[in-house]
């Protein structure tokens, strides 16, 4: 009978030491592994709060629901990375490279995750089909802030013939050299001039430009960078810098309904290859803040492009920290929708502008 106790004693502590061995390597996964700054940190927590409410069960009563969750899946996800659940995960893990050549999501806006991130346009059919590289609160109309004396917003576009095929009856190609990007431009300039902030709206057509001088669609930044450089040269108390683009998603992924009324949803992006690209980051956070306060569900988030990516993943924002690539809608996205959404920046960029950013420039 002592034996038998001997035998059950040992086999207990084995059984004891396995799991603080399997625990150790877990707690070190959970604070050395890349992947976790990818969206699995909570999931993470989750499958150690469903280890430990095996022995614990009032832990249950603050257990998200799990109806899938089993011990051998928890296992797999601490001890490699891997969620079955989740294709991607297998890409990263796998692929050397991969995850560091990847947009990541820096704020994700109801319902972005990574099937449905920003999709980057082709190019206008002029330059070939491949290139060589690779409700908030408004103010009534007799209490409007007066003009502010100086430009201190600046709008532009980069890829100036992004459209909307609603634009464009009859056409299967959501890209024009007449109606596009730029008349949402105008409307963001002209709405935030009703709001007090003078604004300097660029329409150069950027495309045209290429084409002209013998260049590629992927120097479309390189251009469009004059511009910004010019703005800023003239304009010294410029404080707000919008580039308006159009995403390539279709409707479901680009479109959110708010009491009633459709809109057309937005991205904003950052380039990682800027070194001060947090300030920009801080800029995009709030505006976002903003926007879910006053009409949820209507910003995608926050999106971060690596260096890799896009003008080397600086996007000009390496000339000023609050320059902003916005997506408005996807190819699908009609006028109204449009509109809308635009009238929506133009309150909560007023917002912001009346509120934080003149108040910072008092302080100085």
């Amino acid at each position: 009978m002592k034996t038998m106790i001997k035998v059950a004693a040992r086999s207990s502590l084995s059984v004891i030491a396995v799991f603080f061995i399997i625990s150790v390597i877990a707690f070190s996964s959970l604070k050395i592994s890349a992947f976790s700054f990818i969206g699995t940190e909570s999931s993470r927590t989750d499958s150690l709060l469903y280890i430990l409410s095996l022995e614990n069960h009032t832990l249950h009563s603050v257990m998200p629901s799990q109806p899938d969750r089993s011990l051998g899946k928890v296992a797999l996800e601490i001890l490699t990375n891997i969620n079955l659940a989740d294709m991607k995960t297998f890409l990263f893990t796998e692929i050397p490279g991969l995850y560091a050549s990847s947009p990541k999501i820096l704020i994700a806006g109801q319902g972005t995750d990574f099937t449905n991130l920003p999709i980057e346009s082709p190019p206008p059919q002029d330059f070939g089909v491949l290139d060589e590289t690779n409700e908030a609160e408004v103010v009534p109309d007799n209490e409007k802030r007066e003009l502010t004396n100086d430009y201190v917003a600046f709008i532009y576009h980069t890829h100036t013939w992004e459209s909307y095929l609603p634009l464009l009856p009859g056409s299967t190609n959501p890209s024009s050299n007449d109606k596009n990007v730029t008349v949402l431009g105008k409307r963001l300039g002209e709405k935030l001039e009703e709001n007090g902030i003078k604004t300097l709206v660029d329409s150069s057509d950027i495309q045209e430009k290429l084409l002209k001088r013998g260049m590629k669609y992927y120097q479309s930044y390189a251009v469009s960078r004059e511009s910004v450089v010019e703005a800023l040269g003239q304009n010294k108390q410029l404080q707000l810098m919008f580039d308006i683009h159009r995403d390539a998603q279709r409707k479901h992924v680009t479109t959110k309904e708010i009491k009633g009324q459709s809109y057309a949803k937005v991205m904003f992006v950052i380039g990682s290859g800027n070194p001060n690209y947090m300030k920009n980051i801080q800029f995009a956070d709030k505006l976002h803040k903003l926007l879910e306060k006053s009409y949820p569900g209507l910003s995608r988030g926050v999106l971060n492009k690596p260096k890799i990516e896009g003008n080397n993943g600086v996007y000009n924002q390496d000339l000023f920290d609050h320059n902003l690539v916005i997506e408005i809608g996807g190819i699908d996205n009609n006028l109204e929708e449009l509109n809308r959404t635009v009238d929506a920046l133009a309150e909560v960029i007023s917002e912001y502008y009346w509120g934080e950013a003149v108040e910072a420039s008092k302080n100085k």
